[in-house]
C-alpha cells in the first residue's frame, strides 16, 4: 500500500482512511487531502543556533547573524512561522528543539550537526555539547554529527579520536573555507596534507559519513570554495565513505547531479534547498527535477537546519508536492511519487545510518514524546519559545 493517499474535495473534511487503525495524520493543503500513512520523518539538520553578542568573535559577526535571519525571512512562510529578529537572533537550547521537533511538527529523528565556525563564533555558531545533552535525553531520537577543522592537522585528528572513543559522534561536520586576517583558507578534500589524512584517520576510527556545508558562502569568505569539485576524487579513492552534500542544489546543482549520477557514495542534504519550496516552488521543482533525472531518489534527504526554520511547513509541501507538467514533458523530469517521499523525508537518512525504519518507528511510538503529542495534540509553531511552553 502506498505510502499517502491522495483526494480532492472541497469540505475541508476528512473524505476517507482506508485503515483508520493505520491513520496516523491527515494534512491538508487547499484542496488536497493526503493521508500520511505509517511514515517516518527524519529531519537530517538540527541546529541549536547561538547568534547573540555574547558570541561574536569580530567585526564580521553581526553581520553573518543579520544574514543568517534575512536568509530565515526569504524561505519562510509570511506567516506564524516566521520569527521575529529579537526571536530568532538567540542562544537556542536542547529543551526548545526538542519540544519544536517533537511536539510541533511530524519529525521523529533528527540528525544534529554542530559547526566549526569559531572564525566567527566562540562556540562555532552551534556547540557540540548541545547535541550530546539532546541525544542523552533522547537516544533513539537524536543522531550527532561532530564538526572538524582540517586544518588543525594533527589536533583534528585527536579530536576525532575524541569524538568517538569518549562521545559516540555518529559522523562528522566540515565547513569548505576558514576566514583568517583577510585571507580565504580552503579546507578541501583532496588536499593531501589535511582533507586526505582526516578521511583516512576517520575510517580507522569507524566514522562512514562526513557531511560537508557546501553552496552558501558565509561571511567574507570566497565563494568559488563552496563548489564541489574536491569531493569526485575522493569519493572515488574512498568508496566505504559516505559524503553528504549539504544545501546540495541551492548553487551549483548541476555538479552536485553529476556527483550523485556517478558516485554510490554520494549524498545530497536538502537543508535550505528544500524551503525554496514554500516561497519559490518551481526553482525548488528544477532542483529536484535534475537530481532525480539524475538517479539521485535514494540518496536525498529533507533537513530544515530548525531553529534556522520551522520543519513542518516544508513537510507538508513536499507531502502535496508534484512535478509540474510541463517540466516533466520538457527535461524529462520524473513524477514525485509516494516512494520518492517516503525516502526523501526519513528511510534515506536511516539507510544510510543503518537504522532499522520499523524497529525505529516501533520505539518512538512508546516513548514520552509520542505519548504527549498524544495527550496534548500538535502546538502552533514556536510555541516551545512565544509562550514558554517548554518544560
Amino acid at each position: 500500500m502506498p505510502a499517502y493517499r491522495l483526494s480532492f474535495g472541497l469540505t475541508g473534511q476528512p473524505a476517507w482512511c482506508p485503515i483508520p487503525n493505520k491513520c496516523l495524520a491527515v494534512i491538508w493543503l487547499g484542496g488536497v487531502q493526503m493521508v500520511n500513512d505509517d511514515i517516518l520523518v527524519v529531519d537530517a539538520v538540527a541546529h541549536a543556533y547561538n547568534w547573540t553578542e555574547e558570541n561574536f568573535v569580530n567585526r564580521w559577526s553581526p553581520g553573518f547573524s543579520a544574514a543568517g535571519y534575512g536568509l530565515h525571512c526569504l524561505v519562510s512562510p509570511d506567516d506564524d512561522h516566521r520569527l521575529t529578529e529579537q526571536e530568532f537572533i538567540a542562544d537556542w537550547q536542547p529543551d526548545d528543539l526538542e519540544e519544536i521537533f517533537f511536539l510541533e511538527s511530524d519529525v521523529d529523528v533528527i540528525s544534529y550537526h554542530s559547526t566549526p565556525l569559531h572564525d566567527y563564533y566562540k562556540d562555532g555558531l552551534v556547540s557540540l555539547e548541545k547535541g550530546l545533552r539532546m541525544r542523552e535525553r533522547n537516544p533513539d531520537r537524536v543522531v550527532v554529527y561532530g564538526q572538524i577543522n582540517p586544518l588543525d592537522g594533527n589536533r583534528a585528528l585527536e579530536l576525532m579520536e575524541t569524538y568517538v572513543k569518549e562521545q559516540g559522534v555518529n559522523a562528522l561536520k566540515l565547513y569548505p573555507a576558514r576566514y583568517y586576517e583577510g585571507r580565504t583558507l580552503p579546507e578541501r578534500f583532496d588536499d593531501p596534507q589535511t582533507g586526505i589524512p582526516l578521511i583516512e584517520r576517520a575510517l580507522e576510527l569507524g566514522i562512514r559519513s562526513i557531511a560537508v556545508h557546501k553552496a552558501i558562502p558565509f561571511g567574507p569568505t570566497r565563494s568559488s570554495h563552496y563548489r564541489t569539485d574536491d569531493i569526485d576524487e575522493v569519493a572515488a579513492l574512498f568508496p566505504e565513505m559516505n559524503f553528504e552534500v549539504v544545501h546540495g542544489g541551492f548553487a551549483f546543482t548541476e555538479e552536485a547531479a553529476f556527483l550523485l549520477g556517478r558516485f554510490p557514495n554520494v549524498w545530497v542534504n536538502l537543508e535550505v534547498t528544500n524551503s525554496l519550496i514554500i516561497n519559490n516552488p518551481r526553482r525548488f521543482a528544477e532542483v529536484l527535477g535534475t537530481f532525480l533525472y539524475w538517479g539521485g531518489a535514494d540518496r536525498l534527504m529533507f533537513a530544515s537546519g530548525c531553529s534556522f526554520v520551522h520543519p513542518q511547513p516544508i513537510i507538508d509541501a513536499l507531502l502535496a508536492f508534484e512535478m509540474p507538467e510541463e517540466m516533466k514533458a520538457g527535461y524529462d523530469y520524473p513524477d514525485v511519487t509516494d516512494e520518492i517521499k517516503r525516502k526523501i523525508l526519513g528511510e534515506n537518512f536511516c539507510r544510510l545510518h543503518g537504522l532499522d525504519v520499523g524497529a525505529l518507528k516501533q520505539k518512538l511510538g512508546a516513548d514520552k514524546w509520542a505519548e504527549r503529542q498524544r495527550k496534548e495534540g500538535r502546538r502552533a509553531p514556536w510555541a516551545t519559545i512565544r509562550n514558554g511552553a517548554s518544560a
